[in-house]
Order: C-alpha cells, then structure tokens, then sequence
C-alpha cells in the first residue's frame, strides 16, 4: 500500500516539476517573453504568441505521460489504475492553475481532457513492456 502512494506521490511530482522546467524553457525560447520574469506570469500568459502555447500543450502531454510511466513503473499492482490516479490528481492541480491564470480559452479546451488519456497510455505501455520481460 505505501509503494503505490509513494509511486503516485513520485509521479505526480515528476509531471510537476517537468511542467514547471517547461515553461521555463519555453519562455526562454520565444524572444518577446524572453526578459519577463516567471514572477509576473500572468503577464507573460497574457503577452505570449499562439506558438507558445502549442509548444506548452506538447510539453503538458510528455509530462502526464512520463508521470504515468513512473507512477506504473513503481506501483506494485494496478498499475494502469494507479497510472490514471496520477492523471486525476495533476487533472485536479490543472483546473485549479487554469482557472487562477489567464490562460486562453481554446488551450484550457484542449488541454484538460489529455490528462486521462495519456497517464492511461503511459501506463499502459509500462504493462505492455513488462509483460514482454524487457523492463523488471
């Protein structure tokens, strides 16, 4: 029982701070946000180039993904369930940042649903590799 909450607690906080390093680098990479500090975030939201925000959705996807796959790796059984726990709870921790930020409407549309789906796949292919014996 503690394995499956510490590898949820694990994967939740990979996809997290994945997340936070990809705005980092995101806004470092587009030049009309680049000099804006993180502090004044909703002004960078407000500022940023549609560019900015597909590069963003791609990032939010690998991290949900990459929380899945850890989240499974270290979960002992259950581990597609344990997998889209991890999705509700960054799913959670998502509407919360979406709704105290400005963010677009058309990103907060397509990003909310890809939490489900992608923790599911990601444990989904962690159960597909071990049944195949590549990965312990």
């Amino acid at each position: 029982m503690y394995r499956n909450i510490l590898s949820i607690s694990i994967g939740v906080m990979i996809s997290i701070v994945e997340i936070l390093y990809a705005i980092k680098l995101v806004t470092r990479y587009f030049t009309n946000i680049q000099f804006i500090p993180l502090k004044k975030f909703k002004y960078i939201l407000t500022e940023a180039p549609t560019e900015f925000f597909f590069v963003l959705i791609f990032f939010y996807i690998f991290s949900v993904l990459l929380g899945g796959m850890v989240t499974a790796f270290l979960a002992k059984n259950a581990k597609k369930a344990y997998a889209i726990l991890t999705g509700l709870i960054l799913f959670i921790i998502a509407l919360f940042h979406m709704f105290f930020y400005p963010y677009p409407l058309w990103f907060k549309i397509i990003v909310l649903p890809l939490f489900f789906p992608f923790s599911y796949v990601g444990g989904n292919f962690i159960e597909f590799l071990q049944k195949k014996k590549w990965i312990n």
